[in-house]
């Protein structure tokens, strides 16, 4: 299912204000002057008015009528409708709470290792340190990393890449939620990862998959569902979506000599922590978050940037920062130009203009890039990587902001009726005064069950029908 950019909810409910009080004071006149005017013209000659029946009919009887008469108008008027538009916020609340952590929703990195052909990349494309590297057209390769002994580039790679990462690995291994994912080459790599990982004493046989370079894998809103990828299933199952996962990527050229290879030599390492892992264990440290994607055709670009930074997934303001790699035609152009559209004061980073056409391994040596980078205090980083046809758009932030949909005291509403019930109330002793009934009666009974079921009704819609009935409203047409 697409995921849906913009917000679920127009703007608030709202309801009209009470209705004044010289419509009660007008209504409190016009009722006590018809009972008094009609109960002096029915009035007994020679009947004394200084009695009890008198007062009763004069002037409580219509008092009554008034006090049921004016909480009438101000349920119908005011209280029912503020109790709707309430109700109805409060469900447009909770779905735009919902909506924005959604739109927040990411992987954390715990930590990462990055191999560039470039020492301290990272810092020296911003300036941190060193100059910025330039090496346009130039197919890299990374140095320090020679197989011996028997021992392949490739294994000599792995090693490097686990070995920072062993003491982390051996609490997500142990965690029972755990699994490895290799882009790369070739399938048949697990068994390097393997031996590596027996060889640096880590616990357990962890289950590894593979991906081809081809695949485009997305990492916020699916954890690589698809099971068809595996090339190694060992010693336990876990759940689709595990706690914790090791991306590898790699690509290393070729030995032949006369082979000019077309793309630098690139390696990364990402330990990704699910969400859920980070809710039921907030404590614990990680880099950055890798937001949710954005994915457009090419030439729809400004379309999808805008709708990103419309997310509000952090403040635009706080972007500083924007990657990309591996961009051409079309893509490359509209890409640069939607950032130029939006004025987004960001500092760009080509990567292939650093270190060489790249592989598809650098779309995770970039987001490693840009989380390090963000968990060095830079602000927050804009990537953009090539999808078929198209382009891919995410946002890395050092910390995930918590949902902030302001909640308003207008928002609650009262579960207890009273203006129903004072009504009612108004309403029945009413009626008992203007009964000509000297004692109770029949109708009396029949009168206060009616009230008292007018009066459960009020509570059933007020604690259980009118709620229903406006959230499920709200949630069909915009949830």
């Amino acid at each position: 299912m697409k995921f849906r950019w913009t917000p679920p909810a127009h703007g608030e409910w709202t309801a009209d204000k009470p209705p004044p009080v010289w419509l009660y004071v007008a209504l409190f006149v016009l009722i006590e002057c018809a009972f008094l005017a009609g109960t002096v013209a029915v009035w007994p000659p020679g009947k004394s008015m200084a009695s009890d029946d008198f007062m009763r009919t004069a002037l409580a009887a219509p008092f009554a009528l008034w006090i049921a008469v004016s909480f009438v108008l101000y349920a119908s008027m005011y209280d029912s409708r503020a109790f709707e538009a309430a109700v109805r916020n409060a469900a447009r609340w909770h779905l735009l709470t919902r909506w924005q952590r959604q739109v927040r929703s990411g992987l954390a990195v715990l930590d990462n290792v990055i191999l560039a052909p470039e020492p301290n990349l990272a810092e020296r494309m911003l300036k941190l340190e060193g100059s910025p590297p330039e090496n346009p057209g130039r197919a890299m390769r990374l140095d320090g990393i020679e197989g011996a002994d028997g021992v392949s580039r490739e294994r000599a790679v792995i090693e490097k890449l686990l070995t920072p990462l062993s003491t982390r690995l051996t609490q997500a291994m142990r965690s029972g939620s755990f699994d490895i994912v290799m882009q790369c080459e070739r399938a048949e790599s697990y068994v390097d990862v393997q031996a590596v990982w027996t060889q640096l004493q880590l616990p357990g046989k962890p289950r590894i998959r593979w991906l081809s370079d081809d695949k485009d894998p997305g990492f916020a809103d699916i954890w690589f569902e698809d099971d068809t990828g595996a090339a190694h299933a060992d010693s336990y199952a876990p759940a689709r979506n595990p706690k914790y996962r090791l991306m590898l990527a790699w690509h290393l050229n070729g030995a032949q000599p006369d082979v000019q290879p077309d793309t630098s030599e690139a390696a990364v390492a990402l330990l990704l922590g699910s969400p859920e892992l980070m809710r039921e264990k907030p404590q614990l440290k990680c880099q950055a978050w890798l937001f949710r994607q954005i994915v457009a055709d090419a030439d729809e670009v400004d379309k999808a940037l805008a709708r990103l930074l419309g997310a509000e997934q952090v403040p635009r303001e706080r972007i500083r920062h924007f990657w990309y790699s591996r961009l051409k035609g079309l893509g490359l152009h509209t890409t640069l130009g939607a950032v130029k559209d939006t004025e987004l004061k960001v500092e760009k980073h080509a990567l292939d203009q650093a270190v060489g056409p790249q592989a598809p391994a650098a779309r995770w040596l970039l987001q490693a890039l840009a989380a390090k980078m963000a968990h060095f205090g830079q602000g927050a980083q804009l990537v953009a990587l090539p999808r078929p046809n198209g382009v891919a758009l995410n946002v890395v932030v050092k910390d995930k902001p918590v949902a902030d949909v302001p909640w308003k005291s207008e928002y609650e509403y009262a579960l207890f009726p009273w203006a129903e019930l004072t009504g009612f109330m108004g309403l029945w002793t009413f009626l008992i005064l203007m009964s000509p009934n000297q004692a109770w009666s029949t109708s009396e009974t029949v009168l206060t069950a009616a009230i008292g079921v007018g009066v459960v009704l009020s509570f059933a819609w007020r604690l259980f029908w009118g709620p229903r009935l406006y959230t499920n409203d709200v949630l069909r047409e915009y949830g």
